[in-house]
């Protein structure tokens, strides 16, 4: 309906750059669209900086740098593929709730993720995709002098994100010292805040040691578990390329 102030319309001629000699139109009185014009910059700036975030801090290994919702092939899946896109759909960070993909190797647990981090980045929340075991490399880098960040610059900005996804938990191999200790930490500094976890480790494997049990009633909290037991994907397009030149 606009501010209903009284505005005059002026048309003036452009006397300096490139547009000199043509005419324009110049709304006084009214602020209207110089707000809704300032809105708008500040929310595309919101999403080049969510995007930047996103880019500069996630880890995500090569293989999944194309996932998205639209390439996921959902086979005996789709039930995890619904769940995952209501997820996005209703997400809220003010009502935070966590995902638990675990499951088999090569299932699609990381390509689903990898997919709410990018859809949730594009409505302009802060999303991190990381896999534990760079995460943990990364935090030993921190430990050489010259390295360029801190070990606690990498978990505050964990912290602090919308959404952080915590890929394939448990392939860290050290599973009773150090790493886990510090997945922990991590997990822990985000209790009241979204996070999305796979795994590759059955219940039974989180129970079989202290820390491991540790991570694994942080991740249970607040979360929906999504079971993903099947054929591994990459056998899946195996099959049908050898079905395909049958």
């Amino acid at each position: 309906m606009g501010c209903r102030k009284e505005v005059w319309v002026k048309e003036f001629t452009i006397t300096i750059g490139p547009l000199k000699g043509q005419t324009d139109i110049a709304k006084i009185g009214c602020d209207c669209e110089l707000i809704a014009k300032v809105k708008q910059e500040r929310q595309a700036a919101k999403k080049e900086r969510t995007r930047f975030i996103f880019e500069e801090n996630s880890l995500i290994n090569q293989s999944l740098q194309d996932a998205t919702f639209e390439n996921f092939e959902r086979g005996e899946f789709g039930q995890a593929y619904q769940k995952a896109r209501k997820y996005v759909e209703t997400f809220d960070p003010k009502n935070p709730r966590n995902l638990f993909f675990q499951g088999s190797f090569g299932t699609g647990k990381s390509h689903l993720s990898v997919s709410i981090a990018k859809e949730l980045t594009k409505k302009g929340y802060t999303t991190i995709f990381i896999s534990t075991p760079k995460l943990l490399t990364k935090i030993r880098g921190t430990y050489n002098k010259s390295s360029e960040f801190g070990e606690e610059q990498i978990i505050q900005t964990l912290t602090n994100a919308d959404l952080v996804v915590f890929d394939d938990i448990g392939a860290e191999g050290d599973i009773s010292g150090w790493g886990m200790q510090k997945i922990f930490e991590v997990i822990d500094q985000r209790a009241g805040k979204s996070s999305v976890f796979t795994t590759n480790l059955s219940s039974s494997d989180f129970e079989s040691t202290r820390d491991l049990n540790r991570i694994f009633s942080r991740m249970m909290m607040n979360s929906e578990p999504i079971i993903m037991n099947g054929t591994d994907y990459r056998r899946r397009q195996f099959m049908k390329g050898s079905r395909d030149y049958a």
